[in-house]
């Protein structure tokens, strides 16, 4: 009888625990998962179950951000050591995202100034320590005020106990990025200029890419309006844009600081690749003085 009793428990509490989750809201409505359109997001301002960051500097939040938006940015999560930008580790990066209050049981929808370079990253910081419930808006705040209301009021974060958990599977250290050298199992992505990885120019001593890297050009993500300004392009577009990489090798993306190689990482995992991020990128690979290739 206490058996019976004790499933009975354990089912009432399983179902309690599914449609709680359930309930949560999930990134959608502009047809890709890890997004969701100004249109939706609109509706859901005021909603308990949504966090909205402002990823852009601090003084741009202060000129006008979205309604209930906190600014939260992205540069805050770097740490540099010998001017190679790393993500902060786990010791520095907790007291950081509680601060903001960051809550695994809430949606967090990101958002920058249309070029979506910081709010990518942002997305891979969270993804890196354990946020799986997140999404980018889809356009800029720029586009935003045009049709929606914009404040400058700001909106001061509820401390919370979040507890990062890291995401090996996301991260790419230099380890990782020289077994992708020579690893049939791995691709290298290169998202800086093309003139960078032909070996033409370079921010370090160092010229060319990462042995065996491929070229994956941000510029390619984009397009111009009428209007001639540059947004996303469709996502239909973007997996045209992608159909011919191997979603069957983990992918490693890399730039100079870490920004362009987010936005590849955050576009080709929401395009249904398997992909990480290599920490440190460029800067890192010059300064340990391995192997190039132009």
């Amino acid at each position: 009888m206490r058996r019976i009793q004790n499933i009975q428990i354990i089912w009432i509490i399983t179902m309690f625990t599914s449609l709680l989750f359930s309930s949560l809201p999930k990134a959608q409505t502009v047809g890709t998962k890890h997004a969701v359109s100004a249109e939706w997001l609109n509706n859901k301002l005021g909603s308990h179950d949504v966090i909205i960051y402002d990823t852009r500097p601090t003084e741009e939040y202060i000129l006008g951000h979205i309604p209930g938006a906190i600014s939260f940015p992205v540069s805050d999560t770097y740490m540099v050591n010998n001017d190679i930008y790393y993500v902060k580790d786990k010791n520095k990066i907790t007291p950081l995202l509680q601060s903001k209050g960051l809550n695994k049981r809430k949606l967090v929808v990101l958002y920058d100034d249309g070029r979506l370079l910081d709010a990518a990253r942002m997305f891979w910081v969270m993804e890196l320590y354990g946020h799986n419930n997140i999404a980018i808006l889809d356009v800029g705040f720029k586009q935003w005020r045009k049709n929606y209301s914009y404040t400058r009021q700001v909106s001061m974060p509820i401390r919370s106990n979040y507890l990062p958990v890291f995401n090996s599977d996301t991260y790419a250290s230099t380890m990782v990025a020289k077994v992708a050298t020579y690893s049939l199992d791995y691709q290298l992505y290169d998202s800086r200029t093309l003139s960078e990885f032909k070996g033409n120019r370079s921010v370090t001593h160092v010229y060319g890419h990462i042995p065996r890297a491929r070229h994956l050009s941000i510029a390619d993500f984009f397009v111009s309006t009428n209007e001639g300004e540059t947004i996303l392009k469709p996502q239909n577009e973007l997996l045209e844009l992608f159909s011919s990489l191997d979603k069957s090798k983990k992918n490693i993306t890399y730039c100079n600081r870490g920004k362009a190689a987010t936005l590849s990482y955050y576009l080709l995992k929401r395009s249904g690749f398997d992909v990480a991020h290599y920490d440190g990128s460029w800067l890192d690979w010059s300064a340990n003085n391995l192997p190039t290739e132009k």
